[in-house]
């Protein structure tokens, strides 16, 4: 796991939390990106660069959308599909404090598995059941700055 200090690429663009730190990412790698390229987690990645297929998490996100969860019950299950079919390589986990946490596919995986819990979209969007990350604590903040020791 590697740690990169990215504050100061933090340019306040962004709609969401989760835009502003991908962007502050982008600006780590000399990406200018002002706008969210939505696009799914199976076909492509947040960021692009150099061999790196980075898909980018931050505190309460989410795995991927229930829609793609469908006939999936269970944790496991969802974890295997999204295992399974991701374009990713990479994961970059950024903390409130813009401080990304990049992590290979097993690392990944050992951070889910400690940070995630099976939720459901509401029902206006099919309720289906998915992966969330739990918000950012100061147990998650401290596992990650060991596991990049």
């Amino acid at each position: 796991m590697t740690r990169i200090d990215i504050k100061q690429f933090a340019n306040g663009y962004g709609k969401t939390e989760g835009d502003k730190r991908e962007f502050a990412l982008c600006g780590f790698y000399g990406i200018e990106r002002t706008k969210h390229d939505a696009g799914g987690y199976d076909t492509g990645s947040d960021i692009e660069i150099n061999g790196l297929n980075i898909s980018v998490k931050a505190s309460g996100a989410s795995l991927m959308s229930g829609g793609k969860c469908i006939g999936c019950n269970t944790f496991e299950g969802i974890w295997r599909r999204y295992y399974k079919r991701t374009h990713s390589n990479t994961w970059a986990y950024i903390t409130k404090d813009f401080v990304a946490f990049l992590m290979d596919k097993k690392e990944f995986s050992k951070f889910i598995h400690s940070f995630g819990y099976l939720d459901r979209e509401s029902s206006k969007n099919g309720g289906h059941k998915k992966i969330k990350l739990r918000n950012e604590s100061k147990t998650m903040r401290t596992w990650l700055e060991v596991q990049a020791m």
